[in-house]
Formats: structure tokens, C-alpha cells, sequence
């Protein structure tokens, strides 16, 4: 069986069409459709039902990706081992940041690794984005906020606390009040917070609902890098890690708003990898530059 048709027909499955296929891959329908030719004459099984609208695995197909799948990302481990062997290092190394890490455990690892000549390609984005490129292999590991393991097909290591907690902009009449501002003054205000799905935004609900509130933000946003805006101009509040808030630039514009008995959060910062996957010595070196800095408090 030939690795590379196998691989061109995992991404076909996954895809679900020749021209969504060729878009991921960078090669052209006619070769997609050769290689599944191919696959499926050494096969002797049909692998795909060809639709109106693309492709689907048949049944037999789908017993046949569950284990091709396996097979694909074993043998781009293999050739990314054979890559470092052959050239004594990596060529580039790809990582996954997760929302809300701070600049400051990202720069040292940046300058490090740069003056040896090791390039980077640095992905950032949801829990929902960055994980999936894990398990496909885009990505060799995360650094990222997590409430409890992320379970098969990941291994994780945590390496700090780091909860959310709820900040005002610094003119706003809850980081100005004396007192520590009641849930029903939270439930109030304006808030702009993460999307359904995020442990961010189910720590935000659940915080409310123990509390009996149901409060609807003002402003959905995917967006980390406009949050902190946003809120300035909107007089509204948001949700931080502790780490970033220990940042100069957003001390100086917000505050912690802390209401009766805390805010709950379990979000601890963690290494996220494949299980069983293969690391490159440059992502080995990186996690273990990553443990002592995110692990070291400031």
C-alpha cells in the first residue's frame, strides 16, 4: 500500500470532497481521485460512495480510515524522525497557543530557540481550533488553559494554576466601589466573554447559576486580542487568567472585581501533545523551556 495515496484518501474522508481535499493538500482533483483509484484497487473494496456533492466513506470505508488514520500519523511521525535524524534538528517547529496565554512565558522560549536557528510557526486560537490540529499532527504540542484533561487522543501535563477571574476597567463604578460588588451588581453589568463551548464561558455560567442568575453578555467574542478594547470603550467587564492580568499593560487599565466567597475556577495551564506521537527534539526542548518559565512564578 502506497502511505502517500493512503494519506491523500484520510484527508478525502475527512474533508468530505475532492475540492475540499485539494485545498488542504495543494494537489490537484484529478491526482486526489487517482490515488483513491489506486487504494481501492489494492484494496479490492470500495472505499468511497461518490455523491452529487462529494464523498463519503462507505462502511467498509470507515472501518478501513479508522485504522488508515492510525496508520497516516504514525507515518508522518516516522518521517519527521527520519527528517531531525538527517538534518540534526527540525526544520520548523509548529505549537499551538491556547486564549489568554501571557506574552511573557512565550518571549524567552521565542528568543532561545530563534538564536539557534529554529523557526517557528506558531498557531493561536479556542480550545476547539487548537486541539483538532494536535490530534491530526499540525501541531507537535499546545500550551494552553485546560479545566481537566482533554481525555483520548491527548496526554497533558500540567504546569500552574492560572483561574479566571473577572476584571473592570478601571473607571468603572465596580472597580471604583469600597466594597466588594454582590452577584446581583455582577449579574448587571456588562460583560463581554468567550463563546458556548469554551471552559471559560461554562466557568462564567456556572459562577452565575450557583448564585441563581442567568446573565446574557453584551458581546460574544472569539477574539482575545480585541477583548481588553472592547471593554474600555463599552464600560464592560471581561474574563482573565490570573497570569495576564499580572501583564503592566492591563494592570493599568483594569482591576479585579471579586465578589462574595470568589470566583470558582479550575483552569490550570497545561502542555497538551498527541499521545504517543512524535516530538521533535526542538519541541522537547520548548516544553522543557515552557515547565520552568510558566512554572516559575514571577
Amino acid at each position: 500500500m502506497d502511505l502517500d495515496d493512503l494519506h491523500l484518501a484520510v484527508v478525502i474522508a475527512r474533508e468530505g470532497s475532492l475540492a475540499a481535499a485539494a485545498q488542504v493538500t495543494g494537489v490537484s482533483q484529478p491526482t486526489l481521485s487517482k490515488a483513491v483509484a489506486r487504494l481501492e484497487r489494492k484494496t479490492k473494496v470500495q472505499l468511497f460512495e461518490r455523491l452529487a456533492r462529494g464523498m463519503r466513506p462507505t462502511e467498509i470505508g470507515r472501518a478501513f480510515f479508522e485504522r488508515g488514520e492510525r496508520i497516516d500519523l504514525a507515518a508522518a511521525d516516522l518521517y519527521a524522525a527520519l527528517r531531525d535524524l538527517r538534518q540534526a534538528r527540525a526544520g520548523v517547529l509548529r505549537i499551538g497557543l491556547g486564549q489568554g496565554v501571557p506574552d511573557h512565558w512565550l518571549l524567552p522560549l521565542l528568543q532561545e530557540l530563534s538564536a539557534d536557528g529554529v523557526r517557528l510557526d506558531i498557531s493561536g486560537g479556542m480550545p476547539d481550533v487548537v486541539l483538532p490540529r494536535v490530534a491530526l499532527g499540525e501541531i507537535e504540542f499546545a500550551l494552553m488553559g485546560q479545566s481537566g484533561p482533554p481525555g483520548a487522543p491527548y496526554a497533558w501535563q500540567p504546569l500552574r494554576d492560572d483561574p479566571i477571574q473577572p476584571l473592570a476597567p478601571l473607571d468603572h463604578p465596580l472597580a471604583r466601589a469600597r466594597r466588594s460588588p454582590g452577584w446581583e451588581q455582577l449579574a448587571a453589568a456588562r460583560w463581554i466573554v468567550p463563546p458556548p463551548g469554551t471552559a471559560t464561558r461554562d466557568d462564567f455560567e456556572r459562577n452565575f447559576a450557583e448564585h441563581g442568575y442567568t446573565v446574557e453578555p453584551a458581546v460574544v467574542s472569539r477574539s482575545t486580542q480585541r477583548e481588553a478594547p472592547m471593554a474600555l470603550a463599552l464600560g464592560a467587564l471581561i474574563l482573565v487568567p490570573r497570569s495576564k492580568h499580572e501583564e503592566p499593560a492591563v494592570r493599568a487599565a483594569f482591576a479585579p472585581v471579586t465578589p462574595p466567597g470568589g470566583w470558582h475556577s479550575p483552569r490550570r495551564v497545561a502542555l497538551v501533545w498527541r499521545e504517543g506521537g512524535y516530538l521533535s527534539p526542538a519541541a522537547q526542548r520548548a516544553m522543557k523551556l515552557l515547565r520552568r518559565t510558566v512554572g516559575t512564578p514571577r
